[in-house]
């Protein structure tokens, strides 16, 4: 039975999202057959927008085009991404410990499937919850994910590694679980201010031992 048990968020905590919005924009590019929007899109995001950006993407280039079929191929694309280097010293130094390995990520179901694919987590742990897979209102904050891996497992102790502090910790604290922060500079949250939630908060994953330490002295 596992005893011990470190379960990480994916998004800017394995890799930098930044790169899969990128990826994506490229996608829907090359996918639609629209010249210029990836630029376009991409200058956008720089610009802070996010709910109106394929709309304006389209308006500055003068097209018309689906909207909703853009959001497809965007959250369906294969993703050109990659694991952090420090993201995969983490996993050899605690599989050298003898730590098991697990993920639970929010978001649309296809493009959370994409990215799990896409950097092998199954390599490296398991289970892998998407909460989106899970059913209406079992995003984070809720803990029912967070339970769902405890109750898989039987791990004894847990600690949950994730970037955003609005909806990352609360769930998993409240089911007695370490709550560690990584701030990435370049993630989309790095200048958000943690809450009392977080009990240790790194710039990346390469203090992960002694953050787990800490958490539990």
């Amino acid at each position: 039975m596992r005893t011990d048990v470190v379960v990480f968020d994916i998004d800017d905590t394995l890799y930098l999202e930044r790169d899969y919005v990128a990826s994506g924009f490229a996608a829907v590019e090359a996918e639609l057959g629209i010249p210029g929007f990836a630029a376009a899109a991409w200058n956008g995001f720089l610009e802070g927008r996010r709910g109106t950006i394929f709309d304006d993407a389209l308006a500055e280039l003068g097209v018309r085009a689906d909207v909703g079929r853009l959001v497809r191929a965007y959250r369906d694309h294969r993703p050109r991404i990659e694991l952090l280097q420090d993201a995969l010293n983490a996993f050899e130094e605690l599989r050298d410990l003898d730590v098991d390995v697990a993920f639970l990520t929010d978001g649309p179901r296809a493009s959370q499937s994409a990215k799990v694919r896409a950097l092998d987590l199954a390599a490296y742990g398991s289970p892998i919850v998407i909460t989106d897979e899970l059913g209406p209102g079992f995003g984070k904050p809720d803990p029912r994910g967070f339970q769902r891996i405890a109750d898989r497992t039987g791990a004894q102790t847990f600690a949950y590694v994730a970037d955003n502090p609005s909806k990352d910790f609360a769930g998993p604290k409240s089911l007695g679980w370490s709550t560690i922060r990584v701030r990435r500079p370049g993630g989309l949250h790095h200048r958000d201010a943690s809450g009392p939630d977080v009990d240790v908060t790194l710039t990346d994953l390469t203090g992960l031992t002694a953050a787990r330490a800490a958490c539990s002295a």
